[in-house]
């Protein structure tokens, strides 16, 4: 992480506490490619039972901890509190946190000819929906 690069904290939940691997092989992919690099991982789930438990990217899965490499730390249990009692029975929210590769390199092309960025704001979806469908 060295600050040029823009990153993200992306929150998704899944119902049932069902995963198949196949956001685990598209994360590989976009590391692998160069768009991404993740730097922290963090699972909360809350049991049928409603019992709370959280783990970092290496108490998750190899292949997560693969990717996040080293922990990084960013993410930790304060970070597993603040999403815990919002989550329903037998369900699990996925916390990554990643850079976006790809924006520093071209970055670097616009210091490279003497440009500076002067904002990067992230439009959502669903605002880019709204503005379609006038």
């Amino acid at each position: 992480m060295d600050g040029k690069a823009p990153v993200d904290l992306v929150l998704v939940e899944f119902s049932g506490n069902r995963f198949d691997g196949s956001v685990l092989a598209e994360l590989e992919r976009l590391s692998e490619q160069g768009t991404i690099t993740v730097l922290d991982a963090l699972v909360v789930s809350r049991g049928a039972d409603g019992a709370v438990a959280w783990l970092e990217a290496s108490g998750v899965d190899d292949r997560l901890a693969a990717l996040v490499g080293e922990p990084a730390g960013i993410l930790a249990a304060e970070d597993a509190e603040a999403v815990a009692d919002e989550l329903q029975p037998d369900t699990a929210l996925g916390m990554l946190l990643f850079e976006h590769t790809w924006a520093g390199a071209l970055a670097g092309a616009v210091r490279g000819v003497g440009g500076r960025l002067l904002d990067w704001e992230r439009v959502p979806a669903a605002a880019l929906t709204e503005l379609a469908d006038h």
